[in-house]
């Protein structure tokens, strides 16, 4: 095994939320445009000199939370009421499952991050000598939250496994991994 490094991509989103029985201002319906810091893990650079290229974390990952997350507001599954409403107006959601499909988990930007970096895992499985080993979550430009594997207990895993993991995987499938060295053509 190699030396290990970190390399990082930076995603941009704006996604709506709202923290329900919350008791100042977040139990309000209201946006943030967020900062996402996927940071993995390699041991190993392939012969054109990395272990992968930024623009593939962008094309799985930030694809990923393009397509799920941006523009997308994040509920409680307990939240019957936004999600009613968010229904009813087309408009595109994703609910939070951390602790297991349809159960109360609060789209927190704690919460919000543990789901990505179990996400990015699933996304990430089939690279040689790479794995997601830090996610950062701006919910604004001066507050943000670390998650890493340690900040998962096993039953939101296997919750966000139970309910996720066949759609990710096959997102995962479909996008394939791109060769970027013109040598192996």
């Amino acid at each position: 095994m190699g030396n290990k490094q970190y390399i990082t991509r930076v995603v941009e989103l704006d996604i709506g939320h709202r923290v329900m029985h919350e008791r100042v201002k977040c139990y309000s319906l209201h946006g943030h445009r967020v900062k996402v810091e996927l940071t993995f893990l390699f041991t190993a650079s392939a012969d054109i000199g990395y272990c992968i290229d930024f623009k593939e974390i962008k094309r799985i990952g930030g694809q990923w939370l393009d397509d799920m997350l941006d523009h997308s507001f994040i509920a409680n599954p307990k939240d019957h009421a936004v999600i009613k409403a968010i229904r009813e107006t087309d408009s595109k959601y994703y609910l939070m499952s951390l602790a297991g499909a349809g159960n109360y988990c609060n789209p927190t930007a704690e919460n919000i991050a543990r789901e990505i970096f179990l996400a990015m895992e699933i996304l990430f499985a089939n690279f040689k000598d790479l794995s997601i080993y830090h996610v950062r979550y701006y919910e604004t430009p001066s507050c943000f939250v670390d998650t890493c594997k340690k900040s998962i207990n096993r039953k939101e895993s296997k919750n966000f496994h139970k309910y996720r993991y066949e759609d990710i995987a096959n997102y995962a499938t479909d996008k394939g991994i791109f060769e970027y060295d013109s040598r192996k053509l």
